[in-house]
């Protein structure tokens, strides 16, 4: 049976898992996904393509005298891939795609990067509130260590098994119908806090090597430890997928009581070079605009329908 899900988030998993033919090392790797919402992949990724990640990070991306076209800040630098060559092939790393599509089984689209110096120190939160998708969960992230990662220089830290939750937006945390904003966004990590607290969920930090990587669910709540020694670095990289044949948007900036949404319009395929092209399973919706960047997605046959009725009832 089809749960309109990632297979690996599927309630039907167990039954699912049945009818694959896979390695004794695939099957210990989907388990751990969905039983966890994350995998562990020590080494994966050559120390030859870290070091030239790293080199044009404090090369380009944390030197402010090298023009960027991305956001960029002393902690993070925004999609870096767009001037290096060494971030865009990590971000694109062939292991990792064809890890993304044994546990998604769709084409994975890497679309964004961060990279970062030193720890975040952000508080807990889930990947869901600032990306989306329809179907649902087809998001992910890989967090790639680009030096060695320990107790003092702010590793980042998650929840097992929290991907199976809702996915919590400002409609469970506010009164009000509003499109949502960045100014309430410290009551929403104040509230995914205080699910943490209620569900008794044991934290975990990625105490990682160089080369290592972490993968994990859209939905797995995660953060950065406070970082305990003064003046440390924590090189890394995110990339963040999608994946092919959904509608790809932000919950924070949608009104998800009215499920208008704010879509991304503008992807790009970090890996082809080309714009994503959305649809709902490979069909096509309309898009009603109702603000800006801001959608109602319909049937357009229903759309019609729906104009219609109206405009009989006004000709009574």
């Amino acid at each position: 049976m089809n749960a309109n899900l990632p297979w690996v988030e599927s309630p039907f998993f167990d039954e699912q898992l049945k009818s694959k033919s896979l390695s004794d090392d695939q099957l210990k790797l989907v388990k751990e996904y969905h039983e966890n919402g994350f995998v562990v992949l020590p080494g994966l990724i050559p120390q030859s393509l870290i070091d030239r990640v790293r080199d044009d990070a404090e090369k380009k991306a944390f030197n402010p005298d090298f023009p960027l076209n991305t956001q960029r800040d002393d902690v993070r630098v925004q999609d870096f891939w767009q001037a290096s060559d060494a971030a865009k092939e990590l971000a694109a790393y062939p292991q990792i795609l064809e890890i993304l599509e044994l546990l998604y089984e769709r084409e994975p689209i890497p679309f964004q990067t961060l990279n970062f110096r030193v720890g975040t120190q952000q508080r807990a939160h889930s990947d869901t509130i600032h990306f989306s998708s329809l179907p649902a969960k087809f998001m992910c992230g890989a967090w790639v260590a680009l030096e060695n990662i320990t107790e003092e220089n702010g590793p980042v830290f998650y929840y097992p098994g929290s991907h199976q939750l809702p996915e919590y937006d400002f409609s469970l945390i506010k009164d009000t119908s509003e499109t949502g904003s960045y100014e309430v966004y410290k009551d929403y990590e104040d509230f995914i806090e205080k699910i943490v607290e209620v569900k008794q969920f044991t934290k975990r930090k990625f105490v990682a090597k160089k080369g290592d990587a972490l993968i994990w669910s859209s939905n797995i709540i995660h953060g950065g430890s406070p970082v305990t020694k003064a003046g440390s670095t924590r090189w890394s990289q995110v990339t963040h997928y999608f994946f092919k044949d959904c509608y790809y948007y932000t919950p924070m900036l949608s009104n998800m009581v009215t499920k208008e949404l704010y879509l991304r319009n503008s992807l790009k395929n970090i890996k082809t070079g080309e714009k994503v092209e959305q649809s709902y399973n490979g069909k096509k919706l309309t898009r009603i605009p109702t603000g800006k960047r801001i959608y109602l997605l319909s049937n357009g046959i229903k759309v019609m329908s729906s104009i219609f009725r109206s405009l009989k009832m006004r000709m009574k």
